[in-house]
This record gives C-alpha cells, sequence and structure tokens, in this order.
C-alpha cells in the first residue's frame, strides 16, 4: 500500500511546483501514518492534477483572439449608428471610413488593375455615379440587426436618379466601419416587375482579382513561339513576349509564305487570348483558350488577306512547334 501511494505522490509532484509542495507534507504523514489527512490530500493533489475539474473547457486559439466588444459603450444604438454613418458621408474617404477588411481587397484590386490594364474601378460608391449632382443628397432610412459586431443599414441615394443602398458594418477599432456596399439596381432587362438586380462591391472585388490573377498567369505561361497544327487551317505563327505589366504583347504574328500582321492588338481578358488587327483590306481577329498542360491554344480565327484569301473557323497552336521545321 505504501509503495503504491508513493508512486502516486511521484507522479503528481511533476506536474507543478504547488502540488510539488503538498507532497512533500504527504510524505511526512505518510511517515506518521496519518491516513485521515492523507486523504485529505490525495484529493487536493488529484485537484492540481486535473481529474477533479469541473470547470469549462480550455478556450480555443480562435476564441482567444476574439476582440471582446462592449455593447454598453453607447456606440451599439441606432442613434449612435446613424450619428456615425452621417460623419461618413460627410468624409466619403473610404481609408477613414470602411473596414480593414475592404481595404485589403480595394487596394489588391486597384493594384492588379494598374499592372494588367484593366479597369476596375468606374463610378463612385458613395454618390452612386460617375457624375456628381450638385444637389446630391442622401438618407438613412434604417439601421438593423445590430450586434457586438456587425449592423446593418439602408441608405438612399439620390444623385440624379435614386439607389437603395444597404451598408454592411462592422465594428473594430472602437466604432462602425463600411465593410461593404450592396446596390439595388432595378429590373435590369427583364423589365420593371423583374427580381431587383444586387450589386455586391466585395464579391465583385474578389471575382476581379481572382480573374485578373489567372489573366497574369496565362499570359506568363504563353510566351514564347507557336505554330499552326493540322492541314485545313491558316499556317500562323505567332511569337508572344512580356510587355512588363503582366501582360503580353504579339511581336510575330505571320500567316506562313504569305503575310504578316504588324504589332496587332493581344491580352488576356478572363481566360481569353485575344489578338486582332485591321490594316487596310485585311483582317485578323482571334480568340483562343490555353489548355491544362500550357503547351496548346486552340479557339477561333477570323482571317481576311488582301488576295480575297478568307478563313472563318477553328484553329489550334502548339508551342515550340513548327510544321514544316523538318523540311526547311
Amino acid at each position: 500500500m505504501d509503495k503504491i501511494i508513493v508512486n502516486y505522490w511521484k507522479l503528481l509532484s511533476e506536474k507543478n511546483a504547488a502540488c510539488h509542495i503538498i507532497s512533500t507534507i504527504f510524505v511526512h504523514l505518510l511517515m506518521k501514518r496519518n491516513l485521515l489527512i492523507l486523504g485529505c490530500l490525495l484529493f487536493v493533489l488529484t485537484g492540481c492534477n486535473g481529474g477533479g475539474k469541473t470547470g469549462g473547457d480550455v478556450p480555443s486559439e480562435d476564441s482567444v483572439k476574439t476582440e471582446t466588444v462592449n455593447t454598453d459603450d453607447g456606440k451599439h444604438t441606432v442613434e449612435y449608428i446613424t450619428q456615425r454613418l452621417n460623419t461618413i458621408y460627410e468624409l466619403q474617404d473610404d481609408k477613414k471610413c470602411c473596414s480593414e477588411r475592404y481595404l485589403k481587397l480595394y487596394n489588391e484590386a486597384v493594384a492588379l488593375s494598374k499592372k494588367s490594364g484593366m479597369t476596375f474601378i468606374d463610378s463612385d460608391h458613395w454618390v452612386q455615379g460617375n457624375d456628381i449632382d450638385p444637389e446630391w443628397t442622401y438618407s438613412i432610412l434604417e439601421v438593423t440587426d445590430i450586434t457586438p459586431t456587425t449592423a446593418n443599414a439602408r441608405v438612399l441615394v439620390c444623385n440624379y436618379t435614386e439607389r437603395d443602398v444597404i451598408l454592411k458594418l462592422v465594428f473594430e477599432h472602437g466604432d462602425w466601419y463600411v465593410d461593404n456596399f450592396l446596390t439595388e439596381a432595378g429590373g435590369g432587362w427583364g423589365g420593371p416587375d423583374a427580381e431587383p438586380d444586387i450589386f455586391d462591391e466585395v464579391e465583385d472585388m474578389k471575382e476581379f482579382i481572382k480573374m485578373v490573377k489567372g489573366d497574369i498567369e496565362i499570359a506568363q505561361k504563353i510566351v514564347g513561339m507557336w505554330g499552326w497544327v493540322g492541314d485545313h487551317c491558316p499556317e500562323l505563327l505567332l511569337t508572344f513576349e512580356q510587355n512588363g505589366k503582366g501582360q503580353v504583347k504579339v511581336t510575330d504574328c505571320t500567316i506562313y509564305r504569305i503575310y504578316s500582321f504588324h504589332s496587332p492588338l493581344c491580352g488576356v481578358y478572363d481566360g481569353k487570348v485575344q489578338i486582332s488587327q485591321m490594316p487596310d483590306n485585311s483582317k485578323i481577329d482571334l480568340s483562343l483558350t490555353l489548355n491544362e498542360k500550357g503547351d496548346e491554344l486552340s479557339g477561333h480565327i477570323e482571317l481576311k488577306l488582301e488576295d480575297g484569301y478568307h478563313y472563318d473557323g477553328n484553329i489550334t497552336l502548339k508551342k515550340d512547334y513548327f510544321k514544316y521545321g523538318d523540311e526547311d
């Protein structure tokens, strides 16, 4: 019995300093054969070891990182949020009025827009338009769904025409910021009775970022020389080079042994390689898709030459390939 108790004491005493102190008393009492007090100490030591824990689970890492929001701070009321929104519309400054998440997406989209040459923003979301009516107005219609960290606000913006805007708000850094703009665009092509088309600005930024990153990746893969495949299509040779903006340009666009197009327009847009030029009475217009392996471009070509040659159909090009290379 003594041996079992001593071994149990050794196990517990290794856990922490508090249990080590108690375990020292344990040994002393064991030598004195004070079994009643020994039993009490065993119970205490078991608690030190966690065996008698009755409280809640240890908070997860995510819950520990969650910022505590005091909803009794006077800022979680309709009145305060309305006041904050009035300040936001007076400022109309994204850096001061929008959330961290929104600004991160916005800055990434703008950077990619400059790199790719593609237009990203062509409208002011505060006034809901490109042109600003000197007498434009806004009205905060309602503030709803207030939680410790989020809220919604409906705003009517009148800038030549009326737009109903839903602002998704987040509470961070001790105040409310706009996290997204949802705009009702009316009935759209379905007429006034159709379901309204909702423009979600954050989702639009995400889609733009994904599209441009994909286009840049394709542009990088197609750099090099490409030759036609097959016997029943134009004998087209292409050479792509980087243009310094993550996109490409065509430095050689030749119909083998017949005709050359000089510096045609070229770009990768929404996953498609687009090439076009219309000099004099000639024309070339290509829309090509890169395969998964990255070694073939296939799609449609419309070609017109001065001598009357005309082709309008499918074409496939292969990287680093020249059909008659072995004969030359």
